[in-house]
């Protein structure tokens, strides 16, 4: 399987409910998750279903979808924005059950609650398994979504001087492969040691 190294520049600060902290959440600011560079880039390239609803969650089958498997995107200088408050207005808005207004402004997420961001000009790096989407499409850059209602914008490139990456152990358990973990994160996010690019090929090659 061919390997394909990225660099990963963040255009636009984005968020996700990554790390429980008090008064709300904070993001993994070293990490762009396999996940979600696979789905940006099935999005840019036109590759999801049109729908007004999501589908029903099935990883295993939405990821073997694409012609290509990613690599995790990793930053060596991570930074994160600080907090800012945010509201989940669930009670006035969604019209839920008095039960679940009152759940709704309790805990890390209340009514009113804190994220951080990873701010713009952030830069990652990672690869691509099997498909060059930028042969493909013509283009030397291109642009995906990533983050929370995906308001975040990434700028990939192609970069040859990659050589080494790092893999999702709870991805590859999703295909039945078992690799070691040895950094714990999420439990869809658990990172592999480090390993050259010729042998996340060979892992990443029997995801289907």
């Amino acid at each position: 399987m061919k390997t394909y190294g990225i660099k990963a520049t963040t255009l636009t600060p984005y968020a996700y409910h990554a790390l429980m902290v008090q008064g709300g959440s904070a993001t993994l600011p070293e990490l762009i998750s396999d996940r979600a560079l696979a789905f940006g880039l099935a999005s840019t390239l036109g590759m999801l279903r049109a729908s007004v609803a999501l589908p029903e969650k099935d990883y295993r089958t939405h990821l073997a979808a694409p012609p290509f498997r990613t690599s995790v995107l990793t930053n060596h200088d991570p930074k994160l924005l600080p907090p800012l408050l945010r509201r989940l207005n669930l009670e006035e808005e969604a019209g839920y059950k008095q039960k679940t207004q009152l759940v709704s402004k309790k805990g890390n997420l209340a009514t009113f609650h804190q994220i951080q961001e990873v701010p713009p000009g952030q830069v990652f790096h990672g690869a691509i398994f099997g498909f060059n989407p930028f042969q493909e499409t013509g283009q030397t850059r291109l642009v995906i979504r990533i983050g929370l209602h995906r308001n975040g914008m990434v700028l990939l490139e192609p970069d040859e001087q990659v050589t080494a990456v790092v893999l999702n152990a709870a991805t590859a358990d999703l295909f039945g492969q078992v690799l070691p973990v040895a950094r714990y994160c999420l439990h869809g996010l658990q990172l592999t040691p480090e390993m050259s690019m010729r042998e996340a090929a060979g892992k990443v090659a029997e995801w289907n």
